[in-house]
């Protein structure tokens, strides 16, 4: 296994976090929605807001800020980015 920054899992789900920033900060959905949306929707224990909770805005940042290093892919939702430094 190559020397990479996150495994697998880490990078999904803070991707699905930060896609879920995405959409709340363009005012598709509100959180509550969201959250409900991909628990009912793909069968997640949580959803992206109460992961972000539960692992820690800081972790989530850290990651994707790093991997967004290698692939524009991974760049940091400004809302995600806001919440993280105030």
């Amino acid at each position: 296994m190559p020397d990479i920054t996150g495994m697998i899992s880490s990078r999904i789900i803070s991707t699905i976090i930060n896609e879920a920033y995405y959409t709340l900060g363009a005012g598709v959905s509100s959180r509550n929605e969201i959250d409900i949306a991909m628990k009912l929707g793909t069968n997640y224990p949580y959803g992206p807001f109460e992961w972000s909770q539960k692992i820690g805005l800081k972790r989530i940042y850290e990651l994707l800020n790093q991997l967004s290093k290698e692939k524009k892919l991974y760049e940091v939702a400004t809302l995600l980015t806001n919440e993280f430094i105030v």
